[in-house]
């Protein structure tokens, strides 16, 4: 699906500022379920490097691929700390909080 087939579908425009860039991400629930799906306990920068990459605007894609991608490779810190941003963003609609039980 094109990124601008996306937005007019209701996902969500989020900005993410990266050093000097700005990077536009295009998100649905069906996107970011599959983020959180595709995760292992053995791999958790593939999941956020593919998301990243299936939801960035097109516009945005080459400044997004030279930032992220050192030697062919994710840098995970970069894309974990990004696609953390898109989940505080994208699940902002709703306030949890913990309430302890009384002793």
């Amino acid at each position: 699906m094109s990124d601008k087939a996306k937005t007019t579908i209701g996902a969500s425009e989020i900005k993410v500022y990266a050093g000097a860039e700005t990077l536009i991400f295009h998100v649905d629930v069906d996107d970011y379920n599959q983020y959180l799906n595709e995760q292992m306990p053995q791999d958790k920068v593939s999941p956020a490097f593919n998301m990243l990459s299936r939801t960035v605007d097109q516009g945005c894609k080459e400044k997004f691929l030279k930032l992220v991608l050192k030697n062919g490779k994710p840098l995970g810190v970069l894309a974990l700390q990004m696609a953390g941003m898109i989940g505080c963003e994208f699940g902002a609609e709703v306030q949890i909080s913990l309430k302890k039980p009384s002793a």
